[in-house]
């Protein structure tokens, strides 16, 4: 049955299969266009120190150079923070940094992007649902982009240090000579960034699945044992050493998650709860 439309006139008319279609490339359209500019920009511009007015700052401007763009600018800033000054930096082919540039700023896109794909997913998803649902997406969107933030932010500043000083540690006292492959160093710390802040989404997906009706709150506390299991698994799986230490510095923040949206989704339950005895007792 067709839906009324937002202006509270006629319904909406069901559209077509292409029509859908279309409006999936729209959506996308703007998606990659949005990707295409952040990439250009990782690569093509660099932050450069200039005085505007007096005032020195530091702006995003135009260079030729790859040695001194912005993608270069973040992986120095990036090695520098993560890797210790005893361990040295090796390449095998000579396009191997170029690749590496490429990498950097494709995650960087991604990142800088992730706002405004999480709006156009919205917008086309937000015919089909119902005003419950709808209501829902506009109060998970921000927690959504924020938490992925969070979990990319945490992995870079406290996780991945950790794991690079303890696992060089122990090849120093095994009496190695330690090197870092930039390929290997990069591929690694950017599909473990993105899979930590995608593990950072479990209470948004916990909150999501209870208020639509699909999982009962019950449920998240009668099987917080198998979910611990899950947790531990997913940081063992994403983790390169299996001494334990860098597992638990991702499950401990997963479990604290877990938590963190069982007790949101009681709240929720619990102020409807007051909500509609209150309204049946007026």
């Amino acid at each position: 049955m067709a839906r009324a439309g937002r202006d509270g006139g006629e319904p909406d008319r069901p559209k077509t299969f292409f029509q859908h279609l279309e409006e999936v490339r729209q959506r996308l359209k703007v998606v990659v266009w949005a990707f295409v500019v952040a990439f250009v920009i990782f690569l093509m511009f660099s932050f450069q120190y200039v005085v505007v007015l007096g005032v020195p700052m530091w702006l995003p401007l135009p260079t030729l150079n790859l040695q001194e763009s912005i993608a270069q600018q973040f992986f120095v800033a990036v090695r520098s923070w993560l890797v210790p000054t005893y361990v040295n930096p090796v390449v095998l082919t000579p396009w191997e940094p170029v690749l590496v540039q490429f990498k950097v700023a494709l995650f960087l896109s991604i990142v800088a992007t992730s706002p405004i794909t999480t709006y156009e997913f919205w917008r086309f998803v937000a015919p089909a649902l119902k005003p419950k649902e709808r209501r829902l997406i506009v109060r998970v969107s921000v927690p959504v982009v924020l938490l992925f933030l969070l979990g990319v932010t945490i992995a870079f500043l406290v996780v991945l240090p950790f794991t690079f000083s303890f696992l060089y540690g122990i090849a120093i006292a095994m009496g190695a000579q330690p090197l870092l492959q930039l390929q290997e160093f990069v591929d690694f710390i950017l599909l473990f960034s993105l899979a930590f802040g995608a593990a950072f989404e479990l209470p948004v997906v916990m909150y999501g699945l209870s208020v639509l009706g699909i999982v009962s709150p019950q449920f998240w506390k009668r099987h917080w044992r198998f979910a611990a299991i899950a947790i531990f698994v997913f940081g063992a799986a994403i983790t390169p050493d299996g001494s334990g230490v860098t597992m638990m510095l991702v499950s401990i923040p997963m479990l604290v998650l877990y938590v963190a949206g069982y007790a949101a989704i009681r709240i929720r339950f619990r102020n409807r709860d007051r909500e509609t005895g209150a309204a049946k007792s007026s």
